[in-house]
Order: C-alpha cells, then structure tokens, then sequence
C-alpha cells in the first residue's frame, strides 16, 4: 500500500535574482505550463537526489572498479579514464 502521508511544505528557500533573470525564469515556466516556484523546488530537489545518488552509488563502484582495474593491471584503461 502506498504511503499516503500528507506533505507539509512551509519552509522556505530564498534565491536571490537579478529582474531579468526572474523574468526569464518566469516566461520558462510559464512556456512549460508551471508553477515558477513549484518549478524551481522540483529542480532543486532533482539535483539533491543525483548528487545523492552519485556519492551513494557511483562514486563506490567508481572506486572499486579503479581498484580492479590497478589489481588486473590494465593501466592503459586507468589512464583513459583520468583523461575523461
């Protein structure tokens, strides 16, 4: 069964903008048919869970395959990842 929890959102983030930007920001969500604000918290939260997922996941197995790699000695591999 789902969580049906109620959200309570009634904290606030402030971002400070120059005019144009903010029109800029507001004419983009307006073009996608959004709320500006509702837009900025969905990004915002979407970039947390990347770097979340990154430092969680990726960066590990990142790690333990670089080791693999030193352990099986392909070094050219390695080196063709330090270049990207």
């Amino acid at each position: 069964m789902a969580n049906n929890k109620e959200i309570i959102r009634d904290q606030y983030i402030r971002i400070k903008m120059s005019k144009e930007e903010k029109e800029l920001w507001t004419k983009f969500a307006e073009d996608m048919g959004i709320n500006p604000t509702k837009l900025a918290r969905n990004i915002l939260l979407m970039e947390a869970e990347a770097k979340l997922k990154n430092n969680l996941f990726y960066k590990p197995v990142l790690q333990a395959y670089r080791k693999y790699l030193e352990v099986t000695k392909q070094f050219d591999i390695l080196e063709q990842m330090k270049e990207e």
